[in-house]
């Protein structure tokens, strides 16, 4: 009697699958330590690279508001110096203005028949065909003034035609010249507040508005009230 075999399945009854239908295995890619240190590298430039655009990016804006900030600053400094500047000019021009006042009359007490006889001259320059002149000074300039007025008349021509008289209110180094249609005075303190309403007006052009030439510039002094012609 045969013994039974045991059965194991080793047959396989129906069709086989062809190779197209198997599932093929991918072997998955292998990345190598170079690519890795490449990747690694690059990364790190452009961190690199974009923090530097940041970094000069802040580096722009620091700097135009730095600049801002010394355009205001300057601006300010030059506001300043212009004011120190305006207020430098107004104490000299008035320091002069004091110093020529006090000293004016101690140099007219030293020769006040100085300017009458400029005065004078100028005067006899235009005066040849005058029958008569009359020259007032104050009181304590006559002899002083008498050979000088008589020198001057001779050489003009016209020797007896002037008259020297003293006024009592005039005071040493005026003096006022009167002929037939007309005269000159020489007012020391109408030429003290003519200078002084000059230098005013001057140092109102300080402050106000304008170029540096204008502010620079004296303005034009109008006809002196102590020397103005008195033509009738």
């Amino acid at each position: 009697m045969k013994q039974a075999v045991k059965f194991t399945f080793d047959t396989y009854f129906g069709e086989r699958p062809s190779t197209s239908d198997r599932i093929e295995e991918v072997e998955a890619p292998r990345i190598t330590e170079a690519e890795v240190e490449a990747a690694r590298r690059a990364a790190y430039a452009e961190g690199f690279a974009a923090g530097e655009r940041e970094a000069a990016a802040r580096r722009d804006d620091a700097l135009v508001s730095a600049m801002s900030r010394l355009a205001e600053s300057t601006g300010a400094l030059l506001a300043a110096l212009d004011t120190q500047l305006i207020l430098t000019r107004k104490e000299a021009v008035m320091t002069a203005m004091e110093t020529a006042r006090k000293l004016a009359p101690a140099l007219i007490a030293t020769r006040p028949e100085t300017e009458i006889e400029a005065v004078l001259r100028n005067c006899l320059a235009h005066l040849n065909r005058e029958p008569h002149i009359l020259l007032r000074v104050s009181p304590s300039l006559v002899d002083r003034l008498k050979d000088t007025v008589d020198r001057m008349a001779m050489e003009r021509g016209l020797s007896g035609r002037i008259i020297l008289l003293g006024e009592p209110d005039m005071k040493e180094g005026d003096c006022v010249v009167e002929w037939a249609d007309g005269g000159v005075a020489r007012d020391r303190a109408a030429i003290e507040n003519e200078i002084t309403a000059v230098v005013s007006r001057y140092i109102e052009t300080l402050g106000a508005s304008g170029s540096d030439e204008n502010r620079l510039a004296m303005p034009e002094p109008a006809p002196a009230a102590g020397a103005a012609s008195r033509n009738e």
